[in-house]
């Protein structure tokens, strides 16, 4: 349509200028004497002129038209270009951390692989779960390549048992079974937990691969020895062949807090920080879990620990069989270290 009009418009213009023309040539014609001859080959020519004109101006505006869109296309395909390099850079850096990371190479490519999988079809909570997922990865791994701490708000479950499966000499753990004022009845808390159960299997598996753990049982009260589910607890650790002793809780708070701890390899220390709640006083639970990847740090607690089961009396020797009330309280006690 666009061309129509302006073939149309072009013959337009051609009659007009070769009307014009003869017209101004019949005005000569008395002046010029100007045969009607003349008056039409000036008005062909005219025409002719008028017509070129046309389609010279059309195809300089053609032309640079096409010169525009090759520059867009050039630009627009530099652009690509650059892109893909730059891709191709990124893709190369990225497979040289790969090769580079201690990490198993597999691993790290299953979770690129994987998380192609999430395509922008999938549900937006998907979505949501996938990103915060991987942006907790992201973050535990940049702490972790920092060698200093991992922090975690709450109580931890899956670095825990992380750990507790790839041990290869050693655990060493402190646990804290603390007391109020009121009679309340025990509560095995941790120890009785699916959790807990877990850990334990996994620190029974490790005996069994010749890994020493060892665990001392920090009482705040004498009168905790009576407690059954203390007792119950106790024979659980010791069927799993862990090492138990148990110590005083008065020595240790003035010495180091309420704060249980586990050392695993004497490389890795992963602490616990509870809190008393408000509602429930008597009840601590896991504020923060912290594991420590300072060699200084992990040395303390090496050296600490130490001393604690130095210390500490073994079950045998340990007066676990008198008669009192149990006044320990909370979900989390005895809790997971």
């Amino acid at each position: 349509m666009a061309h129509g009009s302006n073939l149309l418009r072009k013959v337009a213009w051609t009659l007009l200028a070769g009307f014009l023309s003869f017209s101004v040539t019949g005005l000569l014609d008395k002046v010029l004497n100007v045969s009607l001859a003349d008056q039409l080959i000036v008005t062909i020519v005219i025409g002719g002129v008028a017509l070129m004109v046309q389609y010279l101006a059309e195809v300089e505006r053609r032309l640079n038209e096409a010169e525009r869109s090759q520059q867009a296309a050039v630009e627009e395909l530099r652009r690509l270009l650059q892109r893909g390099f730059e891709s191709v850079d990124e893709a190369t850096e990225l497979m040289g951390e790969i090769e580079q990371s201690a990490v198993r190479r597999d691993l790290l490519k299953q979770v690129i692989h994987r998380s192609a999988h999430i395509t922008p079809t999938v549900l937006p909570l998907v979505q949501f779960l996938a990103d915060s997922e991987t942006k907790r990865l992201a973050e535990t791994l940049q702490s972790l390549s920092d060698g200093h701490e991992v922090f975690y708000d709450g109580e931890d479950r899956e670095f825990m048992l992380a750990l507790t499966r790839g041990i290869k000499k050693s655990l060493l753990a402190t646990s804290w079974a603390t007391s109020t004022a009121a009679a309340v009845e025990f509560e095995a808390g941790f120890w009785l937990t699916d959790l807990g159960a877990r850990y334990l299997d996994l620190q029974r598996a490790a005996v069994r691969r010749g890994v020493d753990i060892r665990r001392i049982f920090i009482l705040d009260s004498p009168k905790l020895r009576a407690d059954p589910d203390l007792r119950r607890i106790l024979a659980m650790q010791r069927s799993a062949g862990i090492h138990v002793r148990l110590s005083d809780g008065s020595g240790v708070a003035q010495d180091g807090g309420l704060s249980d701890f586990v050392i695993f390899d004497e490389e890795v220390c992963y602490d616990t920080t509870p809190v008393t709640r408000r509602e429930a006083p008597g009840a601590p639970w896991r504020l923060t879990t912290r594991i420590v990847l300072d060699e200084d740090t992990t040395r303390h607690r090496v050296e600490r620990f130490s001393d604690l089961w130095e210390n500490a009396l073994p079950l045998d020797q340990a007066d676990i069989s008198q008669n009192g009330p149990a006044v320990i309280t909370g979900p989390e006690s005895l809790g997971p270290a």
